[in-house]
This record gives structure tokens, C-alpha cells and sequence, in this order.
């Protein structure tokens, strides 16, 4: 399926964002004239801006005039989920490529700064994964997700937690539609947390990298139905 007019201005208008050409604190150019530049209806546009506003990119200041805001964390998050939509596998790969590099380099730093505590914790959650993954849904995903971030955490660098957690509204939509019907991935993943966990805790810094990057590597040969819309079916 193409993607709509109002999608597209919507992706052009983003593009703006990021390219400085509307720049933060700015407003944006009159209606009117964005009809104009991007060649579309009324209703595109309007569709585009509402959007933006919804997430956060843009906001109405004083005189009702529509401003652009910095994009946090936050915003990344839910934006995520609309750039899987409309870019499909494509945009899973990519992220998928992000998350293999942070993620190895979290958990090889983690195996040299975390505490007895965090391990305790890493166990904890690995215990509490295998229970819950035989069902899916949506506690397995929390307590996956929860892992993940804790290694982030335990690196002392509060830059890859940061960063996770900006692809946490990607990783939680993707997972949601590409582990359904895979019981299969969910065992595979149970077991790569534990030994994640294990290599952290035994401060070994280079498998623990290993096994992170093997465990991302073997999440992102899932394929995303691009027919099924928003219950296309195929853990991290």
C-alpha cells in the first residue's frame, strides 16, 4: 500500500524538524502556505499538523500560533511506532542495526560496573521472564524490556539508558507484532537473558558483549507482515 498524502507531508514536515529548517521555538510557516509548498489538500495538511501536535513535535503558543518544541526522549518514543508503520521492515532493520551497537557496548560495560545488587536484580528478572514467557503478553514484554534497561543502567553512563529508553515505544510495538504467534523466540530469549545475566555477573566483559549481540542479532531476523497492518504477526 502507498503511503497517504497525509503521511507523507507529515514525514516531510518531521524532516524540517530535524533538518533545522524549522527550527525549535519557531513557527512554523501559515497553512496556506504549507498547502502550497508540499502541493496537497487542506485536509492533508491539517491531518499532518495534528500529528505532530499529538506527539509532541508541535505545539500552539501565544495567538494560537503553532511552535516547534524540542523533541525529548519521550517524543522519540511514540514516534517510533509511526515509523514502523510507514516504513515497514525497513525501519525495524535500522533500528535493530542502533540497538546491536548500544546494546553490546551496555552490556560489555555493565560486567565492570554493576553491583551485586544489579545482579541480584538481573536474576530476579530472568526468574521471573521464564515464567511469564511461556504466556507472552504483555508482562513478558515489561519484565523484558525491564532487563534490557537494567544492563543500560548498570553501565554507569546514564547516556545508554537514555538512549534506550528512547526506543523503548519501538521495541515494546515491535515485539507486540512480530512475537505473537513464536513461542519459539520467546524460549530463545529466555535463555539469552540468562546468559547475558550469567556473563555479567561473572564480570566477563567480552562475553557478555557476545551474547548480547548474538541475542539482538538473532531478534532482528524477524520479518513483519507488511499486509496485516497493526496485527501483523511473527522477544527482544
Amino acid at each position: 500500500m502507498q503511503p497517504t498524502a497525509t503521511l507523507n507531508v507529515f514525514r516531510e514536515m518531521l524532516a524540517n524538524v530535524h533538518r533545522g529548517e524549522w527550527k525549535i521555538g519557531s513557527t512554523i510557516p501559515s497553512e496556506r502556505t504549507l498547502i502550497n509548498d508540499f502541493g496537497v489538500s487542506r485536509i492533508a495538511v491539517r491531518e499532518a499538523l495534528s500529528m505532530l501536535r499529538g506527539l509532541g513535535v508541535l505545539d500552539i503558543g501565544h495567538g494560537r500560533r503553532t511552535v516547534v518544541r524540542r523533541i525529548d526522549s519521550e517524543t522519540f518514543g511514540r514516534l517510533f511506532p509511526i515509523m514502523l508503520s510507514s516504513g515497514g521492515q525497513r525501519t525495524f532493520d535500522q533500528i535493530f542495526d542502533v540497538r546491536i551497537v548500544l546494546e553490546s557496548r551496555s552490556a560489555f560495560l555493565a560486567a565492570g560496573q554493576r553491583t551485586e545488587a544489579e545482579c541480584d536484580h538481573l536474576r530476579a528478572l530472568c526468574a521471573r521472564f521464564r515464567e511469564q514467557a511461556g504466556q507472552g503478553g504483555e508482562q513478558a514484554l515489561a519484565t523484558d524490556l525491564e532487563f534490557h534497561l537494567t544492563i543500560a543502567r548498570a553501565t554507569r553512563n546514564p547516556l545508554y539508558a537514555i538512549l534506550l529508553e528512547a526506543l523503548m515505544g519501538f521495541i515494546a510495538f515491535a515485539q507486540r507484532e512480530s512475537c505473537r504467534n513464536e513461542p519459539l523466540r520467546w524460549q530463545r530469549a529466555v535463555l539469552a537473558h540468562e546468559a547475558i545475566a550469567e556473563a555479567i555477573a561473572a564480570g566477563d566483559a567480552e562475553r557478555a558483549r557476545a551474547e548480547m549481540e548474538g541475542h539482538l542479532r538473532y531478534s532482528a531476523t524477524r520479518r513483519l507482515d507488511r499486509t496485516a497492518g497493526p496485527s501483523a504477526k511473527s522477544a527482544s
